[in-house]
């Protein structure tokens, strides 16, 4: 389900999807989709990377970095919300083949393979017009599904126009992530997210004092 509100929020294809002309979104790269799902699954490491915006002076449209770090780390949020992935070869990695099956067989989504087996480039992710209308229609039927379209949403603006590669070396920096044996959960980061809001925080009010 992630997966599908995910895909409804990417853009149209800025060039035609080979095997699926008729796509309304695509998202481009296997490992593009690990890195934004691993945010969508874990609002502590989301909030972190929020906040390594703000202190760098990086604005995130329509969002106010430290604020929205602030509502992701309320209460019992992240523990009911974080869903771990176990660390691969090149990272955070759960194998996604039978949420995709699933929406292949429905004809919610196609992949395009491109490039020419057993060289395959890339794995491109297309959402159909039949996924976005049952994306839709999950959204009017089930309200309290609305957490997965402002955290798709957020994740995409985050991520901006960033390869898949790129986003799992950001996500390599962090200590616990790196530190993850092979085949283990990927350890949790609140109490360390936490007490970093609050310092940035602090800082913020005494500035502005």
């Amino acid at each position: 389900m992630r997966i599908l509100f995910l895909l409804d929020h990417c853009p149209y294809p800025d060039s035609e999807c080979p095997a699926h002309p008729d796509a309304v979104a695509v998202l481009r790269g296997q490992k593009k989709l690990q890195a934004l799902d691993f945010w969508l699954r874990n609002p502590d490491y989301l909030a972190d990377e929020l906040l390594n915006a703000a202190e760098a002076g990086r604005s995130v449209p329509g969002v106010s970095p430290v604020d929205r770090a602030a509502a992701l780390l309320e209460g019992d949020e992240p523990d009911l919300e974080s869903y771990p992935m176990i660390r691969w070869r090149y990272g955070a990695y759960e194998s996604l083949d039978d949420a995709l099956a699933l929406l292949v067989a429905h004809g919610l989504i196609g992949i395009d393979a491109i490039g020419t087996a057993p060289d395959i480039d890339r794995w491109d992710y297309c959402l159909l017009s039949a996924g976005r209308q049952d994306a839709q229609e999950m959204r009017s039927q089930e309200p309290d599904l609305s957490w997965y379209d402002e955290r798709a949403v957020l994740v995409l603006l985050l991520a901006g126009d960033r390869s898949g590669s790129a986003l799992k070396e950001l996500q390599y920096a962090q200590g616990e992530y790196e530190r993850t044996h092979m085949g283990e959960d990927i350890a949790g980061i609140l109490p360390r997210v936490r007490a970093r809001l609050a310092a940035l925080q602090t800082k913020v009010s005494e500035g502005s004092a």
